[in-house]
């Protein structure tokens, strides 16, 4: 018996491509004004590593585990869907994304020692990741397209553009 994959057209993959630029813009957009305007104080300069290393690993972890999602992601959405390496990568791209959401369950200090608004989104990507996987098992690709897609988008490129803000941690590494 042979299981008929399905394979996304090029015009899909353009779709993702415009998903993630208009979300990309879309925050741009509301937060660039304010980044602008608080900008012009900090300096871009290469990251500051000894800001870094001062951090308590599981701050360490949770930022490498979020780097390797968004670079991964991008490299993921221009791959041919259903080939060896798209598994590979998609199954890579998970572990960093679980890695991502269950670090950020111990970090807090935004809201004093509880958690805040944001591990919302922890916990909404640690319930609709096996949703995903469990969907491309499945061959229900199209599930599993928005399912990622939209976790990478919320939970990577928008969270991530909320971590540049001023004050907080990833502004001060770049900028301060």
């Amino acid at each position: 018996m042979t299981v008929q994959r399905s394979r996304i057209l090029p015009s899909s993959r353009n779709a993702g491509f415009a998903l993630v630029a208009a979300a990309v813009l879309t925050t741009a957009v509301l937060l660039g004004p304010r980044m602008l305007a608080v900008a012009g104080a900090g300096r871009l300069h290469g990251p500051d590593l000894s800001l870094f290393a001062a951090q308590p690993m599981v701050v360490q972890l949770h930022i490498l585990a979020a780097l390797g999602t968004v670079a991964l992601g991008g490299l993921i959405f221009s791959m041919r869907k259903g080939r060896a390496s798209h598994r590979t990568a998609g199954w890579i791209w998970v572990v960093l994304m679980a890695t991502t959401a269950i670090s950020s369950l111990f970090i807090v200090g935004i809201n004093g020692d509880f958690w805040s608004l944001i591990h919302l989104l922890s916990g909404w990507v640690l319930i609709v990741l096996p949703i995903g996987v469990l969907a491309a098992r499945r061959h229900r690709i199209d599930v599993h397209r928005k399912t990622m897609t939209g976790i990478f988008v919320g939970g990577s490129l928008v969270a991530g553009a909320f971590t540049f803000l001023p004050g907080r941690l990833m502004w001060r590494l770049v900028f301060g």
